[in-house]
């Protein structure tokens, strides 16, 4: 019977040994492979064509012979001892590097240090990780043989682009003071501590501008630079009664004594004028600059500023009147008026006040408040008249959980309180005609210039078509030139008239679906929603909400979550 056996050869390779004997079972590939899986040398690569070749000659050995007479040896490398090897992928964007392991069979395995080599002859030359590197070697030792193992071994940054330039205000406004007001011992707080933490000095810093930065570079894992955006800039601006500091072109000073305000990118001061209430006994106020009033505006008294006017205390039955912010620590207070038994344009509240900036308040009833900005009260708002070109938010600053109940209320943006109307019914009424009007008084306007140009277009066409109907005797070309020319002018502005018009009444469309109501608690019946042609009330109690225009009707939608814009 033939003999087979495996040995390793001086190439570290392993031969199949023949001895051909005639007689016994036969040697096949089947035999061979059996060998192979049975011996040590059985993650090394096979040759099949090796076994197959010699099987042949084993045959072509046996077949002169004898039964039981030997032939010559027989011998072939059928097994190899194969390295394992490496495929580096660097991606498209070169933003990372993978490397792609065939495990060894039977040779030597990859090191991290021959990883990290062949990724960098690769074209590889930044980002690795050595701890990625150590793994994959590690992993792929493990692994059966002749098997794909991959993971990323390197990572290219991206770049950090620069920040904007900021402007760090150094003192606080009026407002910041009055909603952060200084803790006594006792841990209550002193709301009429205000005068000196409010008004500045001659040569006090302001504002600082915080330069841009350029940005941090990046790369890819090729080593190509990938350069960051540089942060953008703004101009640090002086307002009136402040100057640039001598010494640091980024610091904004107060030049004279008086009251901060914060006007964009930079900041002035107002002349200031300070008082500890306003009542009969101090006459009414009118004055150029900002007021301060540490205590109270009491009944029938006025107080008129160009600048901003801060309350320490309440404002009753008077009349307050300001070119920038309102700032009223306690309360607006006016008398009982039953505005719901009155028409609205009927109605004169005891208490007004009107600003060309925000106002806040802490709370607020029976009053008229007009605002060229945004009114924010902290905790209710109760039966009064508001007209307001920007937004109208009850509650703090972080959460709209006030209540709003009864009143009118002529709105620019958005309405948001945690209770709005009451269990009682109180009407609630939210007009949102401000923009709207002003949108619908653009498109008149727009289609007056429409009815212009087309009694225009109509007069030159006709005049067009008289001459053309000219006999040639009597025809006028240069005439007929000229009247075309002017037709066709104003042709084109009637197309262009027509795209305004619908670019004004998109406008208005976008308005009416961006506008809203929103309870983040309760919506109670009786508040009603008017967007222009179209309004609606709640007709019952409901949880969390918000009513908006959609679909040319009034629909209250329930939130889970307030925006908390």
């Amino acid at each position: 019977m033939t003999k087979a056996h495996l040995i390793s050869n001086d190439k570290n390779n392993v031969d199949l040994l023949l001895e051909p004997i005639k007689g016994g079972d036969t040697i096949s590939t089947a035999t061979i492979n059996e060998l192979i899986n049975a011996s040590e040398f059985n993650n090394l690569r096979i040759s099949t064509a090796s076994i197959t070749n010699a099987i042949a000659e084993l045959n072509d050995v046996l077949k002169p012979l004898q039964e039981s007479q030997s032939g010559r040896e027989i011998r072939y490398q059928v097994l190899e001892r194969i390295d394992a090897s490496i495929i580096i992928n660097i991606e498209s964007d070169e933003m990372s590097a993978s490397a792609e392991i065939t495990t060894a069979q039977g040779g030597a395995h990859l090191t991290a240090k021959a990883i990290l080599t062949a990724a960098q002859e690769a074209g590889v030359k930044k980002g690795f990780s050595k701890e990625n590197l150590v793994k994959l070697a590690q992993l792929a030792a493990k692994e059966p043989s002749n098997t794909q193992v991959s993971a990323q071994i390197a990572l290219g940054k991206l770049p950090i682009n620069g920040n904007d330039a900021q402007i760090k205000p150094l003192v606080e406004s009026a407002q910041a003071r009055i909603l952060r007001p200084k803790k006594r011992e006792d841990g209550s707080v002193d709301m009429r501590d205000l005068g000196d933490i409010i008004c500045v000095k001659v040569g006090d810093p302001l504002i600082k501008k915080i330069p841009l930065s350029e940005g941090r570079e990046g790369y890819t894992v090729t080593a190509t630079t990938l350069d960051p955006s540089p942060g953008n800039d703004v101009e640090l601006i002086p307002g009136e009664g402040t100057v640039i500091s001598p010494k640091n072109e980024n610091v904004l000073l107060s030049n004279k004594v008086g009251l901060p305000k914060m006007i964009p990118n930079g900041m002035e001061v107002d002349e200031v004028y300070k008082i500890k209430n306003v009542s009969v006994a101090t006459g009414n106020i009118n004055f150029t600059g900002s007021v301060i009033i540490e205590g109270d505006v009491t009944e029938g008294m006025k107080v008129i500023a160009s600048g901003d006017i801060t309350v320490g205390g309440f404002v009753e039955s008077a009349m307050i009147e300001s070119g920038g912010d309102i700032t009223i620590s306690g309360g607006i207070i006016g008398r009982k008026h039953d505005i719901e038994q009155t028409k609205v344009t009927d109605v004169t509240m005891s208490v007004s006040v009107n600003a060309k900036g925000n106002i806040y308040a802490k709370y607020c009833q029976y009053a008229q408040i007009t605002c060229t900005q945004d009114v924010r009260i902290e905790n209710q708002l109760l039966h009064s008249l508001l007209d307001v070109n920007g937004k109208l938010w009850i509650g703090k600053a972080e959460k709209a959980d006030g209540k709003l109940i009864g009143g009118y209320t002529k709105i620019g943006k958005s309405v948001q309180a945690g209770m709005i109307g009451a269990p009682a019914g109180s009407n609630t009424h939210i007009n949102f005609e401000r923009k709207i009007n002003k949108l619908k008084d653009e498109i008149n306007d727009i289609d007056d210039l429409m009815h212009i140009e087309s009694d225009k277009t109509t007069e030159l066409l006709n005049a067009v078509n008289k001459l053309k109907a000219l006999p040639k005797n009597k025809a006028k070309p240069d005439l007929l030139a000229k009247v075309v020319a002017s037709y066709q002018v104003h042709a084109k502005r009637m197309g262009e008239i027509l795209e305004q018009k619908a670019a004004v009444e998109q406008k208005l469309q976008d308005y009416k679906d961006s506008v809203y109501i929103e309870a983040t608690e309760k919506l109670y019946h009786g508040v009603e929603m008017i967007v222009g042609d179209f309004n609606d009330r709640s007709r019952r109690e409901y949880g969390p909400s918000r009513m908006i225009c959609k679909e040319r009707k009034i629909v209250i939608d329930p939130i889970v979550n307030s925006p908390g814009n």
